[in-house]
């Protein structure tokens, strides 16, 4: 792939972003940390059409407890039954939080009627993989198991994420197709980082100093060392890095979407593991977004591409909520 100017290939309204992210000391992971914490946006306030509440949710088969943070409609009736979306943060694996969601969720609640429940999910180097993983699957296995208890609808289950929590949700499907847990009926995979080993042409064309403000190779490669642990530079199994599965080894997996800017390191790998997807048999959607950098999905969008990229979930969203008799049902929008 030729070199990325930055200038012609990125959205105009993203250009004043890449010069504050240009900044980042990609060093070590303490210093991709605290130059994450300084441009992270201020908390969101809460929005009065949404019910915020944090609840730990029980450890399973001896593992520690995991926090998450719920999201439900503040005019959903009691007791109703709503879709429901899994939300795993971003952070390369190592980084990240429940606040740094908050705007973003809210807004899904209020545009789709829907609860989510986002995962407090244990961060690398400290909790190398499977932790993070685990506590997703704990969560997941939890509610779909009693979903009464949590005023979610059995039929309407989505498993999704940003960046790292991409491919956590990615990995977690592999994992539930292997136990014989029902898979959800959509895995939402926004820029996932499914690949350790540096192969595409894509990540391996961000990695001149020239490139400011796009997620690096240097940064890529201490992010997946830090989340592999021993594992790294060894047998790395597809629950960890998704894209390592063979074609062969991705059936009986949720229909899937990919969404991912065409200014994103991982895009090429992504654009892979959705061919291998569909070529396994499973139902997948792709979405490539000119201009569109890693992390370009936000709430509120910035530029027109990123409008649309907000739409574009919203709407596979919409599609995996309805009812499975196609009827309009209580707190779901249109």
């Amino acid at each position: 792939m030729a070199a990325i100017d930055v200038h012609k290939r990125v959205e105009p309204g993203t250009v004043a972003l890449l010069d504050r992210l240009a900044r980042w000391d990609l060093t070590s992971i303490a210093t991709i940390r605290r130059s994450y914490a300084a441009v992270g946006p201020p908390p969101a306030p809460e929005d009065p059409r949404v019910r915020r509440r944090d609840q730990v949710i029980p450890g399973m088969d001896g593992r520690p407890d995991v926090r998450v943070r719920w999201y439900r409609p503040a005019d959903a009736p009691a007791g109703a039954a709503l879709p429901f979306l899994l939300w795993l943060h971003g952070g390369a694996y190592i980084m990240g939080n429940l606040d740094e969601n908050d705007d973003r969720l809210d807004r899904m609640v209020i545009e789709l009627g829907c609860t989510v429940a986002s995962v407090d999910w244990r961060l690398a180097p400290e909790h190398p993989y499977p932790a993070g993983l685990e506590d997703a699957e704990t969560v997941w296995r939890r509610v779909s198991a009693n979903p009464a208890d949590f005023g979610v609808d059995p039929t309407r289950l989505v498993l999704g994420g940003a960046s790292a929590g991409a491919g956590l949700a990615a990995g977690l499907c592999l994992r539930l197709r292997d136990l014989g847990v029902p898979q959800p009926a959509l895995q939402l995979l926004i820029y996932p980082m499914l690949d350790d080993r540096e192969l595409t042409p894509s990540i391996r064309a961000i990695e001149d100093p020239g490139h400011w403000g796009l997620w690096h190779l240097r940064a890529n490669r201490l992010c997946w060392a830090a989340y592999l642990g021993s594992l790294d530079g060894g047998e790395v199994p597809p629950s960890a890095a998704p894209a390592r599965a063979r074609a062969e080894d991705l059936t009986g997996l949720a229909p899937a979407f990919l969404g991912i800017g065409d200014v994103d390191g991982f895009v090429d790998e992504n654009v892979a593991y959705a061919a291998r997807l569909s070529a396994a048999g499973v139902p997948t959607e792709l979405h490539v977004y000119p201009g569109v950098i890693h992390g370009g999905f936000g709430a509120p969008p910035r530029t027109p591409r990123t409008a649309q990229f907000l739409r574009d979930v919203y709407a596979a969203l919409a599609a995996a909520f309805v009812p499975a008799d196609g009827s309009q049902e209580a707190g779901e929008r249109p």
